[in-house]
């Protein structure tokens, strides 16, 4: 399943520019920041540096599906994964800055995006609906749940008997021997404690990809990739 495109609409440059730039969102206890710099509305890099086609396929999304993007930002995987799941289905698209929540509403209103819901959380709860969703999305925001213990609780009660949770985010090893609240001050989370995080709220692990992306310095821009390689993990929630 590749990453299904959408007719763009054609737009003054002015409105493509109003996005915010990464799907980094300030969720989950990050304080609330300025926008980052804004982007072009298609990111057509993105496959180069985040694999989104990949990251979308490890959520077996299928047409009708409830699903959530938690962290959500501006609303990139959001609205790829309304492809997905379809008019019968629904996205919500999840975050606690204010700044993000308005630039999900203009995604929302420039693309149409009628399976789409925009819900504002708080640092330890997504406010999502219990026992609802097939797959909850957390792409570069792990590393932001300072107060995770309450935030895997409570997205593993919105998803259904076998949900799947798909965690995306970025660790160098040479940083994985510090303490969880140093790594969070860099931007960075080691798979393996978030493993054992999932495992004590009860999640079982399906698999990790240690690294989804190596590090590509080069980058000028490119969400956390030119800082630090990106894993992939996929977790669900028992039967």
């Amino acid at each position: 399943m590749g990453l299904r495109r959408r007719r763009w609409i054609l737009l003054p440059v002015a409105l493509g520019l109003l996005l915010v730039a990464t799907t980094a969102s300030v969720s989950s206890g990050w304080p609330q920041q300025a926008a980052p710099v804004p982007f072009k509305a298609q990111d057509e890099d993105r496959e180069r540096y985040q694999r989104p086609s990949d990251v979308l396929k490890a959520l077996e999304l299928s047409r009708g599906d409830w699903v959530a993007d938690v962290g959500a930002g501006n609303g990139y995987y959001a609205q790829h994964m309304a492809d997905l799941v379809g008019p019968t289905g629904k996205v919500f698209a999840e975050d606690i800055a204010d700044y993000a929540i308005d630039f999900l509403h203009q995604r929302v209103k420039m693309f149409d995006l009628r399976n789409v819901e925009v819900a504002k959380g708080t640092d330890d709860d997504p406010k999502l609906p219990a026992n609802s969703l097939a797959a909850v999305l957390v792409m570069n925001t792990y590393h932001h749940f300072s107060r995770y213990e309450p935030m895997l609780e409570q997205i593993l009660k919105a998803l259904k008997p076998g949900g799947r949770l798909v965690i995306g985010d970025y660790s160098l090893p040479d940083h994985r021997s510090q303490s969880r609240a140093d790594q969070l001050k860099i931007h960075e989370i080691d798979p393996e404690r978030v493993r054992a995080e999932l495992g004590r709220a009860g999640y079982q692990i399906v698999r990790c990809e240690d690294p989804f992306l190596k590090r590509m310095s080069e980058l000028k821009m490119g969400d956390r990739i030119a800082e630090a390689d990106m894993w992939l993990m996929v977790a669900v929630k028992p039967e």
